[in-house]
């Protein structure tokens, strides 16, 4: 496959040419397709939630689960989630340029339904190896539909609608990311563990039956190269344009960090907020609504600023309040008794706090995560969409793994638990955020151009 790869035959976006939200709400197609997506990523996330109580009720059956903390089985359940990601997200980049794009939206929440639908047999709940299976297939289905529908939102909206039309579709992804594990519990709660599966199901078939509804792409009948040649092309592609590359680098840093904060949270609700384990998405929740607010604020408002120095700002702030919530755990372990207040805890109104924290951590994850990712999706080619966007998904996926299964471990087995784990993530990500924006802000000072949102170092 002759084609040349080069930075250049990828434009950038002015950051200046986009159009508000007023334009996308009267867009019936993209709405369409925006609300799919709120469904869809709910029920991802109520899934999660759903598996985690399902281990929980067999980890208090089981003499043997016993022995591994919730954090560590929570650990173990990402990765069985993860592993398709890692392995079948680039082949399915290949196949979503190939295919139809509705079909496979449609398809792919069919499967995941039907996946979380089994849960509600008896002797599939009671089994960990099916549950873990289960997990494995709900994730594949998931493969398909990331670049199917990321390739889908350039051909919906205008061009000067694309920035305003990522940035929405990442702000309800992210408020799905913490009002999903949200609602995982009361789903659980009101119609209890043996139907909550039929609910959470019930989320992705509304996703499936609103898909059948948009403008489907035109996909060629003319002959493709094998898909490892396909493949090959599209990682030759990324590697060979700085610009791209550097864009999901930043992005994969960012998601493997907050996928990270999912596993810690179970963990700070287990240890320091004294709550159920599978009650942690009341935190995911308010990160989720500081991502929302973040989004929202970058989106109308921070595009005017110096990409380089929003995108560093927000990896400080992100290093800064997660080793805020780890001094949580040691202020009421051993600050507050010194003082006297022995029965200290984050309860009541002081609920507040590790709420706020988590709060503050979302917006800092906007601040990186708009920009970027908005750009990233503006400037690559249609045809290669897919490929690109399924790479990415695999990076993401698999620079996440090890971080997680370490965080559940040493939430578990470290002194300090949970704290502990929150500065060593913290302090290292404060520091490297610290750095690079000395270092942008000197740049600048010495009269760099702005440069556009691909183009930092």
């Amino acid at each position: 496959m002759s084609r040349a790869i080069t930075e250049t035959a990828v434009p950038t976006p002015e950051p200046t040419s986009h159009a508000g939200y007023g334009t996308l709400f009267r867009n019936r197609q993209f709405m369409t397709l925006w609300i799919a997506q709120i469904f869809s990523q709910f029920g991802d996330r109520a899934v999660f939630v759903l598996f985690v109580a399902v281990l929980t009720a067999q980890q208090a059956s089981h003499a043997t689960l016993a022995e591994s903390g919730a954090a560590q089985m929570t650990s173990w359940l990402y990765v069985a989630f993860t592993i398709p990601a890692i392995l079948l997200s680039p082949i399915a980049g290949v196949y979503v340029d190939r295919w139809s794009h509705r079909s496979v939206l449609v398809l792919s929440n069919l499967v995941r339904g039907f996946c979380v639908a089994l849960v509600i047999l008896p002797w599939v709940s009671r089994s960990l190896i099916l549950d873990f299976a289960l997990a494995f297939l709900t994730s594949v289905g998931c493969q398909f539909f990331g670049p199917a529908e990321t390739s889908s939102i350039p051909r919906l909206v205008k061009r000067q609608e694309l920035y305003a039309a990522n940035s929405l579709f990442f702000t309800t992804m992210m408020i799905a990311l913490g009002f999903g594990f949200a609602i995982g519990e009361p789903i659980i709660s009101h119609v209890g563990l043996s139907r909550a599966p039929l609910a959470i199901a019930l989320l992705f078939f509304m996703s499936a039956v609103l898909l059948l509804m948009i403008k489907d792409n035109a996909p060629g009948s003319e002959s493709h190269d094998p898909w490892w040649e396909e493949l090959r092309f599209g990682l030759a592609y990324i590697s060979g344009n700085a610009l791209v590359f550097r864009a999901i680098m930043k992005i994969t840093i960012l998601f493997s960090t907050i996928i990270t904060l999912n596993i810690v949270a179970v963990g700070l609700a287990q240890q320091v907020l004294h709550i159920q384990p599978f009650q942690f998405g009341y935190i995911v929740a308010a990160a989720g609504v500081g991502m929302g607010i973040g989004n929202f604020w970058v989106a109308h408002w921070g595009h005017g600023l110096k990409p380089n120095l929003l995108v560093y700002s927000g990896f400080s702030g992100l290093g800064l309040f997660m080793s805020a919530m780890g001094s949580l755990g040691f202020i009421q372990d051993y600050l507050c008794p010194a003082l006297g207040f022995t029965n200290f805890s984050w309860h009541g109104a002081l609920m507040c706090v590790p709420l706020l924290m988590s709060m503050l951590t979302g917006v800092s994850c906007a601040m990186v995560a708009v920009p970027t990712q908005a750009a990233l999706q503006a400037v690559v080619p249609e045809e290669l969409r897919g490929k690109v966007f399924g790479a990415q998904n695999t990076a993401m996926s698999a620079a996440s793994t090890i971080p997680v299964v370490m965080a559940g471990v040493l939430i578990d087995n470290l002194p300090g638990g949970v704290s502990s784990t929150l500065f060593l993530i913290g302090i290292p990500t404060l520091a490297a955020g610290i750095y690079h924006l000395i270092r942008s802000t000197r740049s600048q000072g010495e009269g760099s151009p702005k440069g556009s949102l691909l183009t930092d170092r």
